[in-house]
C-alpha cells in the first residue's frame, strides 16, 4: 500500500483520509468566525461592561477556552482541506474539538444557581450550592478523554494513518464523553423540576417566589428568554454528547465517523448554537446585580452594597440575591 503522505486528490481516493472526506472550507470558517467572535464578545461582558464586583469570571473563563479550543480545532480542518491526509492535522483537530464542549458545560453548571436563586430556593430538590459540584463529573469524563485521546493516537502513523490503538482508546473517550452526558441529564431533570415547580406556582399566584427584600415579583419576557436560552444549551450539549458517544462507540474510523454531514450538523452546529445561546444570555447582561431591574420607576432606594446576600454559595463564594436599589415607589417591579 502507498504511503497516504504523498497522496493527494490525482492520486489517492479521499476516503482513505483520516478524516474520509475534505473538510468543509466554508463550514469550518463559518464555525471559526462564530468561536473567535464568542471569545470578544466574553471579554467584552466581562471586562467591559460587568460591573468590578461581579465580573463573572467563573462563566466567561471556561465558555472562552471551550471557543479557544473549537476555533483551533475548525481553523486546522480549514488546512486539511487541501490537504486530508495529514495525519497530524486530523489528529489535532479531532482531540480540540472532542474536549471543548466540557468548558462549555461548566458556564451552564456557574450560571444555573443565580437563576434558581431568582425563580424560588424551595423549587429546588438540592441545594443550589451543589449544581456547580457537576463539573467534578465533567472532570473526570474530561480526564477519560485525554487517556481516550492519547491511546487513540499513540501508533499514528504519516505512512498509514491510524492505527490499531484507534479500536482501545476510541471506547475509552465515549465513556469520557458518556459522564459529561450523565452530569447534563442530572442538571437537566434536576432544574426541570424546579422550572415546573416554579410554573405551577407562577400559574396559580402570578409570581414564582417570595423575596424578603422585595415580596412577590414578577417575571418578565426578558428572563423568560434567558431560562429558555441556557436549556437550549444545555440541551444542544447533550445532543451532541449522544452523537460522539454513537461514533466513537462505532470508532474512530467508521462510516459514522468519516460522514462530514454528520459531523457538522451533529457537533459543531450543536456546540455552535449551546456557545451563542451562552453568549446572547450572559449573565453579565441577564443577571446584573442578582438580575433585577426597576422599570419606569425613580429610586432613590439604598445602594447595590447596602444590600444582603443569600446563604446560598457557589464554592464559598456567596450567591447574591435581590441586590439591585429599590425603593418603595408604586411602580411595577420586575425580574430582569
Amino acid at each position: 500500500m502507498n504511503s497516504i503522505a504523498s497522496c493527494s486528490f490525482d492520486t489517492c481516493p479521499v476516503a482513505a483520509s483520516p478524516y474520509g472526506y475534505p473538510p468543509s472550507s466554508a463550514a469550518d470558517a463559518i464555525f471559526l468566525i462564530i468561536h473567535i467572535g464568542s471569545i470578544f464578545a466574553c471579554l467584552l461582558y466581562s471586562f467591559y461592561l460587568a460591573d468590578a464586583e461581579r465580573r463573572w469570571l467563573e462563566f466567561s473563563i471556561p465558555v472562552s477556552i471551550a471557543c479557544l479550543l473549537e476555533a483551533t480545532g475548525h481553523g486546522v480542518r480549514l488546512g486539511s482541506a487541501s490537504n486530508p491526509w495529514n495525519v497530524n492535522l486530523y489528529a489535532i483537530s479531532t482531540a480540540f474539538i472532542l474536549v471543548a464542549p466540557a468548558f462549555v458545560s461548566a458556564g451552564v453548571y456557574f450560571a444555573i444557581p443565580e437563576t434558581i436563586a431568582i425563580l424560588g430556593v424551595e423549587h429546588s430538590l438540592i441545594r443550589i450550592s451543589y449544581y456547580p459540584r457537576l463539573i467534578w463529573v465533567d472532570v473526570a469524563g474530561f480526564v477519560l478523554e485525554l487517556i481516550g485521546i492519547i491511546v487513540s493516537f499513540s501508533d499514528l502513523s504519516a505512512d498509514t494513518g491510524l492505527g490499531n490503538n484507534a479500536h482501545i482508546g476510541s471506547p475509552i473517550i465515549a465513556a469520557g464523553v458518556a459522564l459529561q452526558a450523565l452530569s447534563l441529564v442530572c442538571l437537566l431533570v434536576l432544574f426541570g423540576i424546579v422550572l415546573y415547580q416554579a410554573a405551577i406556582s407562577y400559574n396559580q399566584f402570578g409570581y414564582t417566589t417570595f423575596h424578603l427584600r422585595h415580596g412577590f415579583v414578577p417575571m418578565a419576557h426578558r428572563f423568560k428568554l434567558f431560562i429558555a436560552l441556557l436549556l437550549l444549551s444545555a440541551m444542544c450539549l447533550f445532543a451532541r454528547n449522544l452523537y460522539q458517544i454513537v461514533v466513537l462507540g462505532d470508532g474512530l474510523a467508521s462510516w459514522t465517523a468519516k460522514n462530514q454531514a454528520l459531523f457538522a450538523g451533529l457537533d459543531s452546529l450543536l456546540v455552535a448554537e449551546a456557545v451563542v445561546g451562552l453568549v446572547v444570555a450572559h449573565p453579565v447582561n441577564f443577571l446584573r446585580d442578582g438580575v433585577e431591574k426597576k422599570l419606569g420607576s425613580r429610586t432613590t432606594g439604598p445602594t447595590i452594597e447596602e444590600q444582603g446576600t443569600s446563604q446560598y454559595s457557589i464554592g464559598g463564594r456567596p450567591v447574591e440575591q435581590d441586590l439591585n436599589p429599590w425603593s418603595s415607589t408604586t411602580s411595577t417591579t420586575y425580574f430582569i
